[in-house]
């Protein structure tokens, strides 16, 4: 890419600006990521803002990527984010539009939930247009095939779109209000890991993996409520008819308002994994979706 940021970066308006301080910004290159750093004083203390395009392990599915804890959801413009607490204990909060992840703590004094949430919302976006392009074609880690640290789930496989191959109409251009953004095909096993986009806000994701028992990581045999610590989920043992006999899907829900949603089951040899990220539409038919395209084709 030509450009030193692969994101749309959100910035202060024309009275923020005027307490806004030590901006820093880190161009891309083949040896590190972009990203926008800068700090601001708002009534009740100062905040830090960061900026990145979080292209790594299950590719902007995470919608709380800074947070300890199971953080409290809120909503801007139909895409949620969260806030809590972060890696150095400070409240925090997280949010995304579209390749775009923000992440504002509270660097002193005791801003209150409502300030860093109004602060945000006031934010104004920089070339939107980006994020309308394809995880294959702007993503860092699928174009220099360097993940965050070493090899992970999206250094794996390779990135195309959809259009430039042959997907023998075995998998959908669409999920619902989904659209297929691009297909990673494995270098080394058979594996495909598909990402999916929501038409509208280009932010909520949906990726799945299907890759073979030796690759993936075993089922997680968990069932039952409050599961976890960064975040907190409910788990469930699903059986659904498949030719004559009933696999075991299982099924994660978050345990908060807008919750993401996790599946793993044993296909055929295979493993297939699903995340959807929080959204504030009910993405539990979207998993339905899935389950049906999957086991039909």
């Amino acid at each position: 890419m030509a450009e030193p940021i692969n994101f749309s970066p959100l910035f202060p308006n024309d009275k923020q600006m005027q307490t806004s301080y030590n901006f820093s910004l880190r161009p891309e290159t083949k040896d590190h990521r972009s990203s926008i750093y800068f700090y601001a004083k708002l009534q009740n203390g100062t905040i830090r803002v960061k900026q990145f395009f979080y292209d790594w392990a299950f590719p902007f599915i995470y919608a709380d990527t800074n947070l300890i804890e199971q953080g409290s959801p809120f909503i801007i413009n139909n895409r949620v984010g969260f806030i809590g607490v972060d890696y150095k204990n400070n409240k925090a909060l997280s949010y995304s539009v579209g390749f775009t992840t923000v992440e504002i703590s509270v660097f002193d004094g005791d801003v209150t939930d409502d300030e860093l949430i109004a602060y945000l919302s006031s934010l104004k976006i920089i070339n939107p247009d980006l994020s309308k392009k394809s995880f294959a074609t702007v993503s860092y880690t699928a174009r220099y095939d360097q993940g965050k640290w070493g090899e992970d789930e999206v250094t794996r496989v390779k990135w195309f779109k959809p259009e430039t191959i042959d997907l023998d109409n075995i998998f959908s251009e669409t999920l619902l209000d989904y659209k297929l953004d691009s297909v990673g095909i494995g270098k080394e096993t058979n594996e495909v890991q598909l990402l999916y986009r929501q038409k509208e806000n280009l932010t909520d994701g949906c990726w799945i993996s299907i890759a073979p028992h030796t690759l993936e990581q075993d089922l997680p045999k968990l069932k039952g409520r409050n599961i976890g610590t960064r975040q907190k989920w409910r788990f469930r043992l699903l059986k659904i008819p498949y030719k004559n006999r009933k696999i075991e899907v299982y099924y994660g829900v978050q345990e908060t308002k807008y919750p993401a949603r996790w599946v793993w089951f044993s296909l055929d040899e295979k493993i297939v994994q699903c995340h959807i990220r929080s959204s504030v539409n009910e993405t539990s038919s979207l998993v339905r979706e899935i389950l049906i395209k999957i086991l039909t084709s």
